[in-house]
């Protein structure tokens, strides 16, 4: 598929991922100028309906969210039995290449991860889609940090029944719910097991269950409970193992109820009194369960790949329910059979009321007269909002203050600050002021002095300065931030923190300035009189592009030696910025004088059919001739070079040599920019030039170099 060009519009690139129906390629969207991923579903599921289908829905349940912890998808289409989704382009790793690169996470980070993946997660649950197959695999972790949640393939929107069309129940199983493992009723909480098993991972390196195969791996999803992440890892707190715990209880009500639910506990994880709250049990259910799905998984099965788990027949149940109803309503229609026969027997005629039309209209009129009151009354005061008086609540408690004002029917908003005139948890201000008459339901933000409690401030060097700056903020912490020069690190990593980390700090009192890292500002050698290799290597070794390459007649440099360049020596740049070079062709050619002709030694036979010696007085001279070397350069961009692009060059020229015909100078395959020498000869007869074809198709033409004396 490289280098093809789908849809039109995009081109593709290079192979960036796959799985088990489709490959994911990174492709140029050339209208928009940008990059972009592209799905496309393997050849060999181009003809399958089921695949197909699938394929589809995953394009029709993804288009439909919009949050920025979650792909977006642009475009999905079909060409010539190609199917594929165009979706955002996440520069960066998946969550499972974090984990096997960085090793376990640290709290902090893997807590922010988690509950940006709850966010994604939370927005398609409110969607009605639940996603199903949850794993580190599916979450891309962008280099600034971010989390994205992908590939819904297998997802679905909710109604009546999570059974799939298919009967089966999808998933990967490291990260699968006891109920898919069983082929049961899938939920919103069975994506919330799943985030459990995905945070156990991040925060101990490892998968609570491993074996041999899927069958084994299944059955103590089935079976066993998640091991302890702190028997693992020690230093993991507390309240993290016990969101660990409530997320992958067996049984999906003993787990949180919603993504709402497990932000608000992620949140409260760090907190001092959280970190040693007490460890919580998991409600484990001992009786023996039939697992009859468990037979149908196949021992070679790529465990890191999603399955599909044939769920139980729930087609009997509904038979017997259609069944039971089809019963029920033939027994009733016997019953009113038999009442009608009877009814007719016994000679039972319907009666008719005299005074049918008189109750008509003295309905009508009380339905009138009903309407009209209730315009008058109830239905103005649903669009009219009662007006209340804002209490004042500053010098209460927080809890004093919130209870107050929900009284009078109003919202309260809190935000901590620092005091020295109040104590912890008092409200300092707030906004609006007391006494003030405003509409119901209108929110009154109070102002909480907050905690001077210290705490042990965290290492945020080497996160991203979008990261800390999130960590802290949530924290407490008030945030400030510096850039310093470094190319040790890559753009926009925080490489110093103040105060330092293990510090004992009061977040509401406590500024922290991040200083995080840009591109060094690099000041340009002199590189007048250096080869080209010394050239290319100076520029690769400060971050700089090497822009054209020209050559001119110079003499005085030696040729194949910088003359000049673009922009001047010590001239200030950043990484990335290109520089210009003219190299020296050496002293411009002069007119070769024809050698003389050579004497014989000694006579010599006339050669067999020669042309007779003419007298050489009626022997017209060689005529003069000038050698020109032209360098002519290829440019092959970092871009090309990176994705493997070959070009076949190809250059004719015509000179005195060929006598002004066509002959082939230059036939060569590059991969990366090259030069090449060109040599014309001219005379005053014949000029010279030539043609540069690249791929078969004409690129430039030279210039004509004439004769000059």
């Amino acid at each position: 598929m490289i280098g093809e060009r789908i849809g039109g519009r995009y081109v593709v690139l290079d192979s960036i991922g796959g799985g088990g129906m489709a490959d994911v390629y990174l492709a140029l969207d050339v209208i928009l100028d940008r990059h972009v991923a592209v799905k496309v579903l393997q050849p060999q599921f181009s003809k399958d309906e089921q695949f197909i289908k699938r394929f589809r829905r995953e394009a029709q349940a993804a288009t439909s969210l919009a949050n920025p912890n979650i792909v977006n998808i642009y475009d999905v289409g079909e060409e010539d039995n190609v199917y594929y989704i165009v979706m955002e382009y996440v520069r960066g790793r998946t969550l499972k290449q974090v984990i096997q690169e960085d090793g376990p996470l640290a709290i902090p980070v893997a807590l922010d991860y988690f509950k940006q993946i709850l966010v994604g997660v939370g927005h398609a649950h409110a969607m009605q889609i639940v996603h199903r197959d949850i794993k580190p695999q599916n979450i891309l972790i962008s280099e600034d940090g971010e989390a994205k949640v992908t590939d819904f393939g297998i997802a679905r929107a909710m109604t009546s029944t999570t059974i799939t069309h298919t009967n089966s129940v999808m998933g990967s199983v490291h990260y699968l719910s006891p109920e898919q493992a069983r082929g049961g009723h899938v939920t919103y909480r069975s994506d919330l097991y799943s985030l459990g098993i995905v945070l156990f991972e991040m925060v101990t390196g490892q998968i609570p269950f491993s074996g041999d195969t899927a069958v084994s791996i299944a059955i103590k999803h089935l079976q066993n409970d998640v091991p302890s992440a702190r028997e693992i890892v020690p230093s993991i707190p507390q309240s993290v193992e016990n969101i660990i715990k409530k997320a992958t209880q067996k049984d999906p009500m003993q787990r949180y109820e919603s993504a709402e639910e497990l932000i608000l506990a992620s949140d409260s994880a760090l907190d001092p009194d959280g970190r040693v709250e007490e460890p919580m049990n998991q409600v484990s259910d001992d009786t023996t369960k039939e697992i009859p799905v468990l037979g149908e998984f196949s021992d070679t099965q790529d465990m890191e790949d999603t399955i599909a788990i044939p769920a139980q027949d729930v087609n009997s149940d509904l038979d017997r329910q259609e069944n039971l109803q089809d019963t029920n309503v033939n027994h009733s229609e016997r019953i009113g059979n038999d009442q009608n026969e009877g009814e007719t027997q016994k000679g039972k005629k319907p009666k008719k009321s005299r005074k049918k039309w008189f109750w008509i209209l003295l309905i009508a009129f009380g339905v009138l007269l009903g309407a009209t009151i209730l315009a008058f009354t109830v239905w103005s005061s649903l669009f009219f909002v009662e007006e209340t008086e804002v209490p004042d609540v500053v010098g209460q408690t927080e809890e004093e203050a919130i209870d107050e004002i929900d009284a009078n029917n109003l919202v309260a908003e809190v935000e901590e600050v620092a005091s020295d005139d109040f104590e912890p948890g008092q409200v300092t201000r707030q906004d609006p002021r007391g006494g003030r008459v405003v509409k119901e339901g209108q929110t009154v933000t109070i102002f909480v002095a907050a905690s001077k409690e210290e705490v042990s401030l965290d290492d945020y060097r080497t996160l991203t300065l979008t990261q800390a700056e999130r960590l802290l903020t949530q924290r407490g912490f008030t945030v400030d931030s510096q850039a310093r020069e470094d190319n040790s690190e890559p753009p926009n990593t925080v490489i110093a923190q103040n105060p330092s980390p293990d510090s004992r700090v009061i977040p509401a009192e406590t500024t922290v300035v991040l200083t995080y890292s840009v591109p060094e500002s690099i000041q340009l050698d002199d590189l007048t009189n250096q080869t080209e290799d010394d050239v290319r290597s100076y520029l690769n070794q400060v971050g700089l592009r090497a822009g054209a390459f020209t050559r001119e007649y110079d003499e005085d440099v030696e040729s194949g030696r910088v003359i000049s360049q673009s922009p001047e020596p010590l001239t200030t740049m950043e990484q990335g910025d290109s520089v210009e070079i003219v190299l020296s062709r050496g002293p411009e050619p002069i007119e070769e004088e024809p050698e003389p002709p050579q004497q014989p030694e000694g006579e010599a036979e006339d050669p067999v059919d020669a042309d007779p010696v003419e007298d050489p007085t009626d022997t017209d001279e060689e005529e003069p001739s000038v050698l020109y070397q032209i360098i002519q350069t290829i440019v092959v961009s970092e871009e090309q070079q990176a994705q493997g692009e070959s070009f076949d060059i190809r250059i004719v020229g015509q000179d005195a040599t060929s006598q002004g015909d066509d002959r082939v100078l230059v036939e060569e395959t590059i991969i990366e920019t090259s030069d090449f020498n060109v040599e014309l000869r001219v005379s005053p007869s014949y000029s010279g030039s030539y043609e540069v074809y690249i791929n078969g198709e004409f690129n430039r033409q030279s210039d004509v170099y004439e004769y000059e004396e």
